[in-house]
């Protein structure tokens, strides 16, 4: 087999379209997003694509549920701008927004729209753990706790797909050295375990599912 050949399987693996059935293709003829959706759903995560061409999303469904669980449960303790991370990652994986999400983000849209609603929909969509009381303090907690998203998957996805990597340290060299994520190990280490810190708190009940608890249990084989 030649390089030309290869080249066109691995096209042809990465390409929705080689694989929508009828319906799908039907589907994609309105919006290609829903037929992509449809392909996923239709083979259980075995061919899901995103948004663009040839960006086929790795994440199993099982995976996404568990981010979003962590979302929700944020939500249910206060926290708005759950919401709006919750929203992100459903884009970005091309899904169609949970009942409880999509229910949480209509109200809170439809409170803002109110007449005598907030002002802003920074008083919409907030964190009782971003600090308010100047501008800059708030922006900058903004960033860290995106940041700290970004880089607590990174961490997770790295992690269960190497099995060679059996500490906190070697995770996180694997996540700088892939990704420019503007921080050093010390400051990505300080926000994976703040989103750890905080997921605790919510999922204390399932310490399994924690990032330092899997490679604990890892180095113990």
């Amino acid at each position: 087999m030649g390089d030309n050949d290869q080249q066109r399987i691995l096209n042809r693996l990465l390409d929705a379209e080689a694989h929508f059935n009828d319906e799908e293709r039907q589907l994609a003829k309105m919006e290609i997003a829903w037929a992509k959706a449809a392909l996923g759903f239709r083979t259980w995560g075995g061919q899901r694509f995103g948004h663009g061409e040839r960006v086929r999303k790795m994440r199993s469904l099982l995976r996404v549920h568990e981010i979003l669980e962590v979302f929700r449960r944020r939500f249910e303790s206060g926290n708005t701008l759950a919401i709006l991370n919750a929203v992100a990652l459903c884009a970005d994986e091309n899904l169609p927004l949970p009942t409880w999400l999509a229910t949480a983000y209509q109200s809170a849209l439809q409170a803002f729209l109110q007449p005598g609603g907030p002002l802003s929909l920074d008083a919409v969509f907030q964190s009782p753990n971003l600090p308010s009381d100047t501008p800059k303090k708030a922006a900058g907690a903004r960033l860290d706790w995106q940041l700290a998203g970004d880089l607590w998957l990174a961490a997770n996805d790295i992690a269960a797909s190497d099995d060679t990597l059996r500490s906190l340290d070697a995770v996180i060299d694997a996540v700088l050295s892939l990704g420019n994520y503007g921080v050093g190990k010390t400051k990505a280490r300080e926000l994976i375990l703040m989103i750890e810190n905080n997921q605790h708190k919510l999922l204390g009940h399932q310490p399994s599912k924690h990032l330092s608890r899997f490679l604990e249990k890892r180095r113990k084989r």
